[in-house]
């Protein structure tokens, strides 16, 4: 038997559309969601960076942002080896409790979170929970007669 989940690829999928999708703009500037995570990620690493310090909130703000992704698609790897157990619903609440931090950025950048935002956000939780959304039925394998 194997299970289907279609929720879950369902998700995955808008997860990777959003990173091409406008993720957060101004009056002047439309900013990919690819170049969103790029840029959090990287930022407090940068040699010249005003983040290597870490003295706003802001900055710890940017730091928890750039490994939002990181700690979605490790959660989503312990899911897929050992299920939902104790190490799998800890990193899920640890991923939703730092997406808050994003909305600090954005703010502190002077930035409106748009259609890529939103529909990271919103895959990254259906994925999160997609085990209790999915009607994950038992399909029987395929035979061979």
């Amino acid at each position: 038997m194997v299970k289907e989940r279609p929720v879950l690829y369902v998700a995955m999928w808008a997860y990777a559309l959003s990173f091409a999708l406008t993720a957060a703009s101004n009056k002047t500037l439309a900013v990919p969601g690819y170049y969103c995570a790029a840029g959090a990620f990287v930022a407090p690493f940068a040699m010249d960076s005003r983040f290597v310090k870490l003295k706003t909130i802001a900055d710890i703000a940017v730091l928890i942002s750039g490994w939002i992704n990181i700690a979605f698609l490790v959660s989503l790897t312990i899911r897929w080896r050992s299920g939902n157990g104790r190490a799998f619903r800890t990193l899920r609440v640890i991923t939703l409790l730092m997406i808050p931090f994003c909305w600090i950025v954005l703010y502190d950048e002077r930035l409106v979170p748009r259609e890529g935002h939103i529909l990271w956000i919103a895959s990254m939780v259906v994925a999160l929970f997609s085990d209790s959304l999915s009607s994950s039925r038992d399909v029987p394998a395929a035979s061979t007669s």
